[in-house]
């Protein structure tokens, strides 16, 4: 009885094995972090009232992450510092600089009271980011075309798109009584992230 006991034993621990080992292993999501660098990365803008009359400039990232699955842009956060602001026109010197204190202040982004700009952006899907932009202490929300490319080392977040801001208000792009033209809160963007892959 001893023996038959046993053999029974072995033969339902072998089964439940068998029936355990069968089942499929829950996958595991793999994401890998990266970090901007802010050395290399660049953001230019263009702004104005129309085609024929516009100002052109760079402004700077602060810092800013992002998390990638399996290769694919899943999430990111990013801070534009506005005090970066500058005009890349071709003008002299002095009004270059003018201009770019004249759009810090509270004619336009009032960087003294809104220093950043925060960028949060989700899942890379159909060639667009969906992308939420607070500036102002307004959110803008819009989905980005851009190219994501990745490598084992890091990524880049390239593309040239526009931005509308109207909802932000931003003082300088309202029309006043008797303007023939305003400059337009839609502002052109060409942007080249470059993320570095955390070891």
């Amino acid at each position: 009885m001893k023996l038959i006991g046993l053999f029974v034993f072995a033969v339902a621990t072998t089964a439940l094995f068998s029936f355990n080992s069968g089942k499929e292993t829950p996958s595991v999501k793999h994401q890998t972090g990266y970090t901007l660098d802010k050395e290399t990365s660049t953001l230019g803008w263009k702004g104005g009232k129309s085609a024929a009359y516009f100002h052109t400039g760079v402004v700077k990232f602060s810092e800013g992450k992002a998390a990638m699955e399996h290769g694919a842009l899943m999430s990111g956060e990013f801070n534009v510092d506005l005090n970066t602001i500058a005009v890349t026109d071709a003008l002299p010197k002095e009004k270059q600089d003018g201009l770019a204190k004249h759009l810090k202040n509270e004619d336009f982004f009032n960087v003294a009271k809104f220093a950043s700009a925060k960028v949060t952006i989700g899942a890379y899907k159909d060639g667009k980011l969906p992308t939420t932009i607070n500036v102002m202490g307004v959110d803008i929300k819009q989905d980005i075309p851009v190219t994501v490319t990745t490598t084992d080392k890091g990524a880049t977040i390239t593309g040239k798109f526009d931005v509308d801001f109207t909802a932000a208000k931003i003082p300088g792009c309202q029309k006043q009584e008797g303007d023939k033209e305003s400059i337009s809160p839609v502002f052109s963007f060409d942007l080249n992230l470059v993320l570095k892959a955390q070891k």
